[in-house]
Formats: C-alpha cells, structure tokens, sequence
C-alpha cells in the first residue's frame, strides 16, 4: 500500500462513519460486495466509479462537489505516486598528489564526510534490521507452541461447554460459554500475530540485505576518497550483536495466555516500528501492508510443506463462498481471515471487527449458532469499546447476538435482548426504520417461541401496522409479518381465523412472488394445515 493510497482509504473512511452507514447498505448502493469495499477501504487502490460512487453515498448534496474534488485528487495520486528521489552519492573528486588548492581539498574532505556518516548509520540500521529479523523468528517458534496449547484448550471447554448444555445447567454453562469464547479469540490472535512475525522477519531481512549492498558501494567510495591515508571508518563500529530477545520458552498456563499475548503483540509493534522507521528513510515510504504476497495458512500452522493461500486469494473465496451459501466453507475462510486480519491492521480496526462479524454470521448459518452466540458476545464488547455503544455496527452485532441466542435453544433469553435492542434502535434511529421493524419481529418471533402466542400475535399486528406504513402492503417483510401474525394467531387458539388470514396472504404472495416462490408454498401448506385445523375444531 503506497502512502496515498492509504490517504484516500482514511479520506473514504471518514466520509463512510459521518454518514453512519453500514458496509452492507453501502454495498447495494455502489454496486460493491462488503467484502470488495473492505479490500480498498484498507489501502487498496480503487476504481474512481467507486471512489464518486462512496462520496455520492456518503456526502451531503451541499458538500459532495468539493467533497469528490478532493477524493479524485486523491486518488490520482495513489495511482500515481511522486517518486522519492534516491539520495545521490556525491561524485569523487580524489585528491590529485601535490595540488595545494585548499578548495579542492576542503570539497573532498566534506565529501569524506559525508559518506562516513551514511556509512554509520547503515551499519546502524543494518544491525536494528537483524535485531528485529531474529527476534521475529524466534517469535514465531514461541507462538507456534501457543496456537498448538490453544487448539487443545478449545477442543477441550468446547466439551465442557457441550456437556453442561446436555445438562442444563445454567450458571456454570454460561461461564463456560465465556470461556470458549476467550480461549477463541485468544487462538486468533495468537494466529494473526504468528502471521504478523513471519511478515515482519521477511521484510527485516530484504531491507537488511539492501542495506548491506550499499554498505560495501559506501565502503568502496570511502576507501576511494581517502586515497592511502587513514580514514574514520578504519574505526567505525562492527555489526551490532543482537541483544537476547523474547525466549522460546512458552508458558501454558491458562492465566498466562493474555500476558504471553501481550507481550508477542509488543514485540511485533516495536519491530513494525523499527522496519517502518528505516524503511522511511531508506525509500521514502514506511514498510507496505502486503496483501498478496502475504502468506494466509489454509492448513494447520504447524505443516510448512503444505500450500497456502495469499490473503487476497482468501478473500475472494471467503466471498465467493458466502455468495453461493457454502456455509461451513465461508465460516471456515471468513474464521481464517478474521485471524490474519488483525495482523493487517490490528485488533482494534473497524475492517477486522467487520470480518469477524461476517466470522460469527457464517457460523450461524452453518449450523452452530451457539459457537456465533460465544462470538457474537465478545464482538459486542469490543465494538462497544472501539465504535460506541449506539455505532450501527454494535447495533447490528447485538441483534445477531440476540437471534443466535434464541436459535440456540433459549427462546426467552432472545425476546429480553430484543427487547433492549428496539429500544435503542428506536433511539437511534427511529421508530419505522427497517432495523428497528427488525429488531421488532425478531421480539414478536421469540415472544411466541417463548410460549406466548397470544402476545405473539398482538405484537405482529402493530409491526404489519409499521411495516404497511414505512415499506408498503406488498413488500415481502409486511408479508412475512402477516404470516407471522397468521401463524400465531393460530397457535392461540383461533384456526379459524388462522385458515381466513393464510388464504389472504397466499393470494398476495402469488401476486407479488409467483405460485412457485418459496414463500408462497409455505403459504399454501400453512393455508392447508389450518384449514384441516379449522374443520376439526
């Protein structure tokens, strides 16, 4: 990523969390999947139809023409960064024997000294280079043993965790809960900051071995310049000896995990700064995120030999497996991803906290929604802390939070989240806002899985009043509401009644979907269960 090109993702960035739109609404609105605005909002460089795509969806009208002015230079300048001029290397002027001239001599003494102070100071880079390659390394070595450790503590609370459900036992289920959910996210981010070692040493090492090459060119200058007297550098300092680093020795423990963490993070972060720091002053730019060239393990961690997968590869087939519905495989990518993510860009990113949102919905859908439940549960807290607790994202992953909750067998607990839910939505937002008529059916849906279809069905009635009203008769969220409150309104008692709404709602729904769409059978086999209810009530 080129620094303007990281100037435009800020510039574009900024203008989305103004807004308070979601990547999701913005995705229908530039023609953009989520995932292709998360690859160049986080310094990819972007086509301009979606540059004045995001300021025309993000910008009022009274500022948008400014507004795209600035992002349009912006761009033009990532697409076609100012080159940083190399340092030029001062022509030699030896000193020819005899001359007396003192400017002469003057000009080749400065000369001197000016390639023995950029001599040191690569010698001096050259040695915080292998300082942070070699801590790196052994880096690596220590977080392999963790993600090992982690891989086991998960298999084993997720058995403790599984158990307790067989037994229902409710306080210590849900500790347990939490403490997959932490040993989780401890195992990601032992993964990405593996990942982020192994990139880190990679670059130390290329910057160190170009360093080393214009050490011996300054070298030889030196030695051309001085002639066959004595010179400065017959004194300079040899390579630095690395000093002793973090140690290979893991602790275990599980208390220790968060602190053995802490500690990689650290050692990451001041080893990024010293390869951004020197890579600055070598090329003008700090060290480039990679995103191709970075490898993503699609396989354990601990089998090098086996092949692997560039993060930009994984993205699209993260993407590419949630828009065919492969949910095992997207929940596994978008699991991966989420991981190497924090690498990237760090854990308090709002990409990273957009993939692993993607991370848990996936794991819901592919059938383990008490796994996105434990996810969801920590997403909330962190999204609270990094975006406000009102951010539509934080919104957002309460309700999922909420759903998975109820679809994991506790109906009642999903109808108490709900209910906190709307009424923050309806603070935020409003009361007739999609989100919040959301966030409404979710509640009436879980109220009568709770075992109140009575309530149930009132409660549908007022959302089909809203729904009518903000999205139309017709819209296929009013229909659902309808079948909804005809369904209810069945299981409290009235066949009847149930059997002369479905017949409605079939007729609507084969208007508006067609005799073949899904909804519109389901309608028919509900209109014939409550027909058959009716006639032997």
């Amino acid at each position: 990523m080129n620094t303007h090109a990281g100037l435009l993702a800020e510039f574009l960035r900024l203008r989305i969390d103004e807004s308070g739109k979601t990547l999701a609404v913005l995705s229908q609105q530039v023609g953009y999947s989520t995932s292709q605005l998360s690859t160049h909002l986080s310094g990819r460089v972007p086509p301009q139809r979606l540059v004045v795509g995001l300021i025309a969806a993000t910008v009022p009208p009274a500022l948008r023409e400014r507004r795209e002015a600035e992002a349009v230079r912006l761009l033009r300048d990532a697409q076609h960064p100012p080159r940083t001029p190399a340092r030029p290397i001062p022509p030699v002027v030896p000193v020819v024997p005899g001359q007396d001239s003192a400017v002469s001599l003057a000009q080749a003494q400065a000369q001197q000294l000016q390639v023995y102070e950029r001599l040191t100071r690569a010698l001096e880079q050259e040695g915080e280079l292998r300082q942070a390659a070699e801590n790196s390394a052994r880096l690596v070595w220590v977080l392999l043993g963790m993600v090992n450790t982690l891989e086991d503590r998960v298999r084993k609370l997720t058995g403790e965790r599984d158990q307790l459900a067989a037994n229902m036992d409710g306080g210590e289920l849900d500790a347990a809960r939490r403490r997959v959910g932490r040993a989780e996210e401890q195992k990601a981010t032992a993964e990405s900051e593996l990942a982020r070692a192994r990139e880190k040493q990679r670059q130390a090492e290329e910057l160190a071995d170009r360093l080393r090459q214009e050490i011996e060119a300054l070298t030889d200058d030196l030695d051309r310049l001085r002639g066959d007297g004595t010179s400065p550098h017959d004194h300079l300092p040899t390579r630095a000896t690395p000093s002793t680093g973090p140690g290979d020795q893991r602790d275990a423990e599980a208390d220790d995990i968060d602190a053995a963490l802490a500690r990689a993070t650290a050692v990451n972060d001041q080893d990024a700064d010293t390869i951004d720091r020197i890579s600055t002053e070598l090329t003008g730019t700090p060290a480039p995120v990679p995103e191709a060239p970075l490898l993503v393990p699609d396989n354990p961690l601990t089998s090098p030999d086996t092949a692997n997968k560039s993060a930009a590869r994984l993205k699209e087939e993260a993407e590419a497996a949630a828009e065919r519905e492969d949910a095992p495989e997207a929940a596994r990518l978008y699991g991966t991803l989420a991981a190497v993510s924090t690498a990237y860009f760090g854990s308090d990113h709002r990409n990273v906290l957009l993939i692993r949102g993607n991370h848990a919905y996936w794991v819901d859908e592919a059938g383990d929604p008490a796994g996105a439940r434990d996810l969801f549960a920590t997403l909330i807290t962190d999204c609270t802390r990094i975006l406000g607790p009102d951010h539509p994202d934080t919104l957002i992953s309460r309700h999922n939070h909420a759903s998975s909750t109820g679809k994991a067998g506790d109906p009642a607990r999903a109808r108490d989240l709900h209910t906190g839910l709307i009424k923050d939505r309806t603070r935020v937002l409003d009361a007739d806002h999609p989100d919040t008529l959301i966030s409404r059916h979710e509640h009436a849906y879980f109220t009568g899985k709770a075992g109140d279809p009575g309530r149930a069905r009132d409660l549908h009635a007022g959302i089909i009043e809203a729904r009518t009203r903000a999205l139309g008769p017709h819209h296929p969220h009013t229909l659902t509401s309808r079948h909804e409150h005809a369904y209810c309104t069945g299981k409290a008692g009235d066949p009847t009644r149930a059997r002369d709404l479905h017949a409605g709602i079939l007729k609507d729904r084969t208007r508006a979907l067609g005799p073949h769409h899904e909804d519109t059978l389901h309608s028919h086999r509900q209109f014939d269960y409550w027909t058959r209810e009716a006639a032997g009530a």
